[in-house]
């Protein structure tokens, strides 16, 4: 089996990804989530979030990606004012429970990545290569927030082929869902520091999160020597796909 991939990188220099059960002290998770990809993917395309169409597009056209870190994770907290917007207004003077409050973020600092995205809509696929290539975005791609804006290049785009895995230790330069991983198949590695976090996967275009996974990393952006059910390959260059 082969798939067309493109490839590109995404940086900035601010990125926060909201962990699900962080209220008031939001926490990031280390790496840009698939769902939150999906933004970006739909931003550079020119999707519209109006009903989120841009989940419902991608989502028909089979869409998935891989992750690589291409710098090491880093972690600091900034406190952030905050305005009350409550009741949709904001008039301080009048506010009895204050007019704004200061809470503290966890911030990626230096995020980039390497995306690589597979779609089953050639047309669709053809059309993000187009954008992504000539450095054009219909609109502005964040990390996360708004204010954190973020700016990505063309690498490539080429075939990939799935192996199937005889249970020998692979090197794969994505993060990979332990779902795909076989009993004892991580390889610890002097030096390396590895991360699992469980995050969103996938979700419907009612933006319910139709999929969570315990997702494994190697922080210092090392690849993963792992024994896992299957992966994609090109040039000696494996990734797992979600």
């Amino acid at each position: 089996m082969k798939k067309k991939l493109l490839i590109f990188d995404l940086y900035g220099d601010y990125a926060h990804f909201r962990k699900y059960y962080t209220t008031t002290s939001p926490l990031t998770f280390s790496i840009i989530p698939p769902v939150t990809l999906m933004g970006v993917l739909g931003a550079i395309l020119g999707l519209s979030n109006e009903n989120n169409l841009y989940l419902e597009t991608l989502n028909e056209a089979g869409t998935k990606v891989g992750i690589q870190l291409i710098k090491p994770v880093k972690k600091f907290r900034m406190g952030m004012n905050l305005i009350n917007t409550k009741n949709d207004y904001w008039v301080p003077k009048h506010r009895t429970e204050g007019a704004r409050t200061q809470i503290k973020y966890e911030f990626l600092k230096d995020a980039a990545y390497r995306i690589y995205v597979s779609m089953d809509n050639e047309e669709l696929l053809n059309q993000l290569k187009y954008n992504v290539s000539r450095h054009k975005c219909v609109y502005t791609v964040s990390l996360g927030l708004s204010e954190l804006l973020a700016d990505f290049s063309f690498v490539d785009a080429r075939d990939f082929n799935w192996r199937e895995n005889d249970s020998s230790f692979i090197d794969i330069v994505t993060a990979v869902s332990m779902d795909d991983v076989l009993q004892g198949g991580i390889d610890i590695s002097p030096g390396s520091r590895y991360l699992k976090e469980n995050m969103p996967i996938k979700m419907d275009s009612n933006r319910e999160v139709t999929q969570y996974s315990e997702m494994l990393t190697e922080t210092m952006g090392n690849h993963i020597k792992l024994k896992i059910n299957g992966f994609w390959e090109s040039h000696g260059l494996n990734i797992n796909l979600l």
